[in-house]
């Protein structure tokens, strides 16, 4: 609750994430906002416009390098990372414009999603996807 009430002060989420890469304090409330959350957006992550989170920022996990394209919609738990098992190609997910991702999907690994997807509750992406896909 308290990080809601800071955050508002500062501009909104993205505008302090922003400012996290360059300022400790932002970065500092930027995590604790995330914390109160149970969230993990990397601030090396980048966003074309902000995405909606329906449900709000809870329980999401977007890694360092993920790029998500234009009017994305991301429910809760979901999970955009890369894969850093051994023997797995590293790299990060790109993800496309006008995507619905729902909740408790997993985006694993240096693949590319499409625009106009719908990935489908708890499924679990490991490669490429194309356009106008339903998953």
């Amino acid at each position: 609750m308290f990080a809601r009430i800071l955050i508002r002060c500062f501009g909104g989420i993205w505008h302090v994430k922003k400012k996290a890469k360059s300022n400790s304090f932002y970065k500092f409330i930027y995590n604790y906002y995330q914390f109160e959350h149970g969230s993990s957006i990397s601030i090396d992550s980048s966003f074309t416009n902000e995405p909606l989170f329906p449900r709000g920022m809870k329980q999401i996990v977007i890694g360092k390098g993920v790029k998500v394209g234009e009017n994305c919609v991301i429910y809760q738990q979901v999970t955009i990372d890369s894969a850093l098992l051994p023997n797995n190609i590293k790299g990060s997910p790109q993800i496309g414009n006008n995507c619905y991702i729902y909740p408790g999907a997993k985006i694993i690994g240096n693949i590319t999603i499409g625009d106009n997807v719908i990935i489908t509750p708890n499924a679990v992406i490991q490669e490429d996807i194309p356009d106008n896909s339903n998953v």
